[in-house]
């Protein structure tokens, strides 16, 4: 059993992938992470996007191993790499063409690490080409912040996520 957390400016009973931003490291979907700290600030940067008086974090417990018995395409990143970096800029930058995406909500679950908008600048000049992928995976490989989060991409993914508080931050 794992906790999860999603931050947000509003509280909600049911999450609905479709409802998530576009233009997101793994595809339009229900984004948490095992990492409070990062739910809390992800919390008050929504509130500050929304001009919203309210910062919401919803926590959750997911058993892993239902994903697995439920039968879901599960996609997993376990380290900052070529693949998840390519998977990234094809998921932000809308790129169908690229051979791995999810632009097409081909997985159901991604799991890994997060590349937030403070690394935009990195992702644009990759796309520009006017780094490279060497330059920017070194660059995030120094980065401390190296949060993980989840990604839910179906109704029935969504379906094994158990609200269990929600905190007002």
């Amino acid at each position: 059993m794992i906790y999860l957390y999603h931050g947000t400016d509003l509280e909600f009973d049911t999450p609905i992938p479709e409802r998530g931003r576009k233009g997101t490291d793994f595809g339009q979907g229900f984004y948490l992470t095992p990492h409070l700290e990062s739910a809390v600030n992800m919390a008050h940067r929504v509130a500050r996007r929304k001009n919203s008086l309210e910062s919401v974090v919803m926590c959750y417990s997911l058993d892993e191993n239902q994903l697995v018995s439920a039968g879901l395409r599960i996609r997993s990143f376990l380290n900052i790499e070529p693949g998840w970096l390519r998977f990234v800029v094809a998921n932000r930058y809308f790129q169908e063409d690229a051979p791995d995406h999810n632009l097409d909500k081909r997985w159901d679950v991604v799991h890994g690490f997060i590349a937030d908008d403070r690394i935009v600048r990195l992702l644009d000049a990759l796309v520009k080409g006017t780094t490279t992928e060497e330059s920017v995976l070194r660059t995030l490989l120094a980065s401390r912040f190296k949060s993980i989060q989840y990604s839910f991409h179906s109704a029935t993914a969504v379906s094994l996520l158990k609200r269990i508080e929600v905190k007002h931050v």
